[in-house]
């Protein structure tokens, strides 16, 4: 300082009129000297040793600066040049940014990725870091550092979200990423960039004026009010970092959307993050290739069966339809997975089942199926887009939009139909469907109990508001059959209260169908156990009684038995079985040989019922071979019921489920031992 006042006297004195042109010298002097302490100062910087090379060359050339601008501004203090420090100093930060070379620039971003990379843990920047950046300013890097803080906030946003998205892949994707990501980015990382970047650099309180406070762009903030700078900087950086993070976010779960579509409906909260930037970023295209690609190369191909398709499938149609409303991503991502499920042999019983069976996955289509009704005929008469835009509510719809120029060609179908109609859809010509749900429709009465009908009742009239009443005319009569079966069932026992019946009558409930009606099923026969025939035959006396000119053809292998079976060792099974397993159950006493004999020929059933019997389902093993085992044989069994030897494989194998037998080896002899003992 004294040096600085006895340089001004002497000035005063002895060059009263060359002022100006001392200081345009000391000037220019300076300006060249800076360049060459830049040059020799930011010569240490590389990547071997950029956190400590950074703030020592940073620092460095700062105190040079200060020093220099603060005897400057003593020294013409009183001289009337105020305006020459200024000068300098736009000079110096000239200078400044031509020593900083291109590879000197890009050591920057990593030294300050380094020191704000504690954000991330719940802590502030390094103090070191907020001291360069603050000297980085002051020396004409203002828009440098911003870009360097923008960029490296982002990618520590990026950083959170890939740490978060993959967490929420463990719990099932059912909660939302993006607000805990603005938690962190409004609670922690925020605060930590707007002191980083109001931070004053030390040393030099002169150099303060000089920092350039409008160092964000605001026209995007869109604030109106009169806020103060620091407000308007925290709500601008603020703004460009959230729409960071939701890109980030979209990013992240479009990379996981293969998944989030597959365990639908538990992945709600991650398409609400999807939602979000779809809104913001407007990319249904982008989305709609992208997920394309994954679902060709993941889903369409033979290692997937058709059932997994199907699922995923009604997926796709629920998710994209609530991530976009539009119907865009939806027209290019679900015609691809339609025309490859055209080419499956078995797609058409697939798809019925999957509308009225009972798999879980279906859970949300069957509850869609059960409101159907509340179909209306305009929604209906929607699946035409040309009948649609003649009708004359499509010209005053005030909520009317026009087609999306990105949308697909099958568009208009997209938006019209309900999830049953898309999936309905996938056949160019209902007949086939129509068929397979014939199909159904029988195997699913046959297998019914008490006659209750109600399920196939609703689902009938469901498709018969879709596809026209007179196209279901069979399930109709399906649906009378068993109605008339039930009313002749009540009549038959009835009666045979009245009447010494076997037990075997008295539980009995027949189906009897209109033969020509009901679509191709199994008529083949086998022999039926006597007390199973004579029952058989006792209703149908009783049934031609009632319905003269009319005669019953028996289809054994049809319907369900309710067997009850009791082990020497007290152990009880109750089963529902088809009749040839309860045939074979009933066979089985009879056909039981000892192990030790070589009596090898199938029984007759005259021969089974001489057997000693606990009940029609269970028998008491005879004295010759309550000390060994009793053998069955497939080739008896096949003999005695007239069918198959592999069908009476698989009758015994059912039971050796169960315990009851024990299939000896090799397996292809087809011996079972019946285990009246288990350990």
């Amino acid at each position: 300082m004294a040096y600085a006042v006895q340089l001004r006297e002497i000035l005063a004195q002895e060059l009263p009129m060359r002022q100006a042109d001392v200081i345009s010298w000391y000037l220019k002097r300076c300006e060249k000297a800076f360049f060459a302490f830049c040059t020799e100062a930011l010569s240490c910087l590389s990547n071997d040793a950029i956190h400590r090379a950074v703030p020592q060359a940073i620092e460095a050339c700062y105190a040079w600066v200060g020093a220099r601008y603060e005897l400057l501004c003593d020294m013409q203090h009183g001289l009337g040049l105020e305006e020459a420090s200024d000068g300098f100093f736009l000079r110096c930060q000239t200078q400044f940014t031509s020593a900083m070379s291109q590879d000197k620039l890009e050591i920057l971003p990593k030294y300050f990725a380094h020191g704000m990379s504690q954000i991330q843990n719940a802590s502030q920047c390094d103090a070191e870091c907020i001291q360069v950046a603050a000297q980085l300013r002051v020396l004409g890097f203002s828009m440098l550092v911003q870009g360097i803080v923008t960029t490296t906030a982002t990618n520590i946003l990026e950083a959170a979200v890939k740490q978060e998205t993959r967490g929420q892949r463990e719990h099932t994707l059912n909660h939302a990423a993006l607000p805990a990501m603005r938690a962190f980015l409004q609670e922690q990382l925020i605060p930590s960039l707007i002191g980083l970047l109001d931070a004053r650099p030390k040393g030099f309180h002169l150099l303060d004026r000089t920092i350039n406070q409008e160092v964000w762009d605001l026209s995007a903030s869109h604030i109106q009010d009169e806020s103060s700078q620091s407000s308007l900087t925290q709500e601008s950086l603020y703004m460009r970092l959230e729409y960071r993070l939701s890109l980030a976010i979209g990013h992240a779960r479009l990379a996981q959307l293969f998944d989030i579509v597959g365990v639908y409906p538990q992945s709600r909260g991650a398409l609400s993050d999807l939602m979000v930037w779809l809104d913001i970023s407007n990319e249904r295209v982008y989305i709609a290739e992208a997920f394309s690609t994954t679902v060709r190369a993941r889903l369409l191909h033979p290692g997937v069966n058709t059932h997994a398709i199907l699922v995923y499938y009604v997926n796709i149609v629920y998710c994209l339809r609530l991530v976009d409303t539009s119907g865009v991503i939806l027209s290019k991502v679900l015609p691809p997975v339609q025309r490859y499920l055209r080419t499956r042999s078995d797609i058409i019983p697939a798809v019925v089942n999957t509308l009225l069976g009972d798999d879980d996955a279906f859970e949300l289509l069957r509850m869609e199926l059960a409101s159907a009704s509340s179909i209306t005929a305009y929604n209906a008469h929607l699946r035409d887009e040309e009948e649609a835009q003649s009708r004359p509510e499509y010209w005053t719809d005030p909520t009317w939009s026009p087609r999306p120029v990105e949308a697909g060609p099958e568009y208009s179908q997209m938006r019209s139909r309900d999830v049953i109609d898309l999936l309905v859809s996938i056949f160019d010509d209902h007949n086939g469907f129509i068929q397979a749900l014939e199909h159904h429709t029988a195997q699913q009465l046959v297998r019914t109990k008490k006659y209750d009908t109600s399920r196939a009742q609703r689902n009938n009239e469901i498709f018969k508001r879709r596809f026209g009443a007179h196209s279901l005319h069979n399930c109709d009569v399906m649906l009378a059959d068993i109605a008339s079966s039930q009313d002749s069932d009540h009549q038959f026992h009835t009666a045979s209260s009245q009447s010494l019946v076997s037990e075997v009558c008295q539980n009995m409930h027949p189906m009897v169908i209109s033969r020509q009606f009901w679509p191709d099923i199994d008529t083949k026969s086998f022999t039926l156990p006597r007390s199973f025939a004579e029952a058989l035959d006792t209703y149908a006396d009783h049934y031609a009684e009632v319905q003269r000119k009319r005669k019953i053809k028996w289809l054994p292998f049809l319907g369900t038995v309710d067997v009850d079976i009791e082990m020497d060792d007290g152990r009880w099974i109750h089963a529902s079985v088809p009749p040839l397993e309860a045939a074979v159950a009933e066979l089985v006493a009879g056909l039981a040989v000892p192990a030790d004999t070589e009596e090898s020929n199938a029984l007759s059933y005259s021969d089974m019922h001489n057997a000693e019997h606990v009940s029609d389902y269970g028998s008491v093993p005879d004295s010759r071979a309550k000390s060994m085992p009793r053998i069955v044989t497939a080739d008896n069994v096949a003999a005695a019921l007239a069918v198959d030897r592999q069908k009476a494989v698989e009758a015994l194998r059912f039971w050796a489920s169960y315990k009851i037998l024990q299939e000896l080896a090799p397996p292809a002899i087809g011996s079972f031992a019946i285990t009246e003992h288990t350990t």
